[in-house]
């Protein structure tokens, strides 16, 4: 994709020490507190009812994406595919959860992968996924590598782990003041140019080769 980094990566001055500590650090906690919240026999709406409980209590108004929180099967869905009232998570289980809350006019984004019961046979993928997540990491650091080479990496490693990397639109994004759409729509894995620090979302979703669970972790590029 051709794009003008400096257009795309724009960014009000004021909201770049913001969005990479107080929005990040916010969310990160909030994803972690939600994580607590969640317990075997809930349904995938009722955790989202429960996450979104408690961004209401945090003052949270306003999202640029919708709350998301996929429970065993539905780990190799994201947020392009419709909930189904009937997913219901397990004492042995494995679940994500994704937010996107606006934390006084900042854009915050991460998701993690998590596990219910010990010795659990989901601990690998929920471990490999943010091994994953830092190799891509360590590599745009080491590189200064364009979005499509990072996507091109991502997919090299994660063969080589024995996995899938899936879905196809989870490609990562900007994120800046509300709304970043302002700036641009582009997915980071679409960039021909080295996405700089502090303005995009690394992305990454994975799936077994069973197809019957996946794992899914995102954090800001820093």
């Amino acid at each position: 994709m051709i794009l003008n980094q400096q257009e795309a990566e724009n960014i009000n001055s004021n909201a770049i020490v913001s969005m990479a500590t107080q929005a990040r650090n916010k969310t990160w906690d909030a994803v972690h507190e939600i994580k607590n919240r969640i317990r075997p026999g809930m349904t995938e709406l009722e955790a989202i009812k429960i996450a979104n409980r408690y961004f209401a209590d945090c003052g949270v108004r306003r999202f640029w994406h919708q709350t998301h929180i996929r429970f065993g099967e539905s780990t190799i869905l994201s947020f392009n595919d419709t909930y189904r009232e009937n997913i219901i998570l397990k004492e042995n289980d494995i679940f994500y959860i994704d937010v996107g809350p606006v934390w006084d006019g900042i854009e915050g984004d991460c998701g993690n992968t998590f596990v219910m019961g010990e010795g659990s046979k989901f601990l690998q993928i929920k471990n490999d996924i943010k091994v994953l997540f830092d190799d891509v990491h360590q590599y745009w650091l080491k590189t200064q590598a364009t979005g499509q080479k990072l996507c091109e990496y991502s997919r090299q490693q994660v063969e080589k782990m024995g996995y899938l990397l899936l879905p196809e639109y989870v490609k990562g994004h900007r994120l800046s003041e509300f709304s970043h759409s302002k700036y641009t729509n582009a997915g980071l894995f679409d960039l021909d140019f080295c996405p700089s620090a502090e303005r995009w979302i690394l992305e990454l979703q994975i799936c077994h080769p069973s197809m019957k669970f996946g794992a899914f972790y995102e954090d800001l590029l820093l």
